[in-house]
């Protein structure tokens, strides 16, 4: 079960923080796909309303009987998609306040925008990046409200682990669980806060 809520966390931080970090770069800098930069604010105002509990039935529904039903990959896009707002939203405001001029002073160097991204502007939003993916992490390790609808024996998690273990009174087992992820999560936010640290003294 412990396994099963790293994989699940760590998928999501990272596919996460890729995704918002791509649709921040469309939303937030000049690009050739700036034409859709409405786009990624429209799904973070939705997914912002909208409670986990609904979003939990929502998927369950909507894959009931496909390969993805009860599968790693629905619980890793629900939580996503769960929490994409506010580490989106930050990621954005971050890449709002970088020299607006870099990406055209490297157009006129002769760079592509892509190699814009990878050689200026990624290594000045690191510290942002991993924020971000702590963000995605913590949240995917302690949420139960979308899950609890999509795991399985085989996918099941921490948290719905607990959900299940307090029908039973199984208050020794629920303890450990619970400082299982406790321990996790101040790892994760120390090694972030670590590299956030080196990351602000290379630049």
């Amino acid at each position: 079960v412990y396994g099963n809520s790293l994989v699940a966390a760590l998928l999501t931080a990272l596919l996460g923080t890729a995704a918002v970090y791509a649709c921040a770069l469309i939303s937030a800098r000049h690009n050739p796909y700036r034409k859709f930069g409405r786009l990624p604010d429209a799904i973070a105002l939705i997914t912002n309303t909208v409670p986990g509990m609904v979003l939990g039935v929502a998927y369950l529904m909507c894959f009931k009987g496909t390969v993805l039903h009860n599968s790693f990959a629905v619980i890793v896009l629900c939580n996503i998609v769960h929490f994409f707002s506010s580490p989106y939203l930050m990621m954005k405001g971050s890449l709002e306040k970088l020299n607006a001029s870099w990406e055209t002073t490297a157009r006129l160097m002769g760079d592509s925008w892509l190699e814009t991204v990878v050689r200026i502007i990624t290594p000045n939003a690191v510290s942002t990046l991993l924020e971000a993916f702590q963000y995605f992490f913590v949240n995917a390790m302690v949420t139960v409200s979308a899950v609890i609808f999509l795991v399985s024996t085989r996918t099941m998690v921490i948290t719905a682990k607990i959900k299940e273990l307090q029908h039973f009174a199984s208050f020794n087992e629920i303890f450990v669980l619970s400082i299982l992820i406790l321990l996790t999560n101040l790892l994760v936010k120390g090694t972030v806060k670590i590299l956030t640290a080196k990351a602000a003294k290379r630049g």
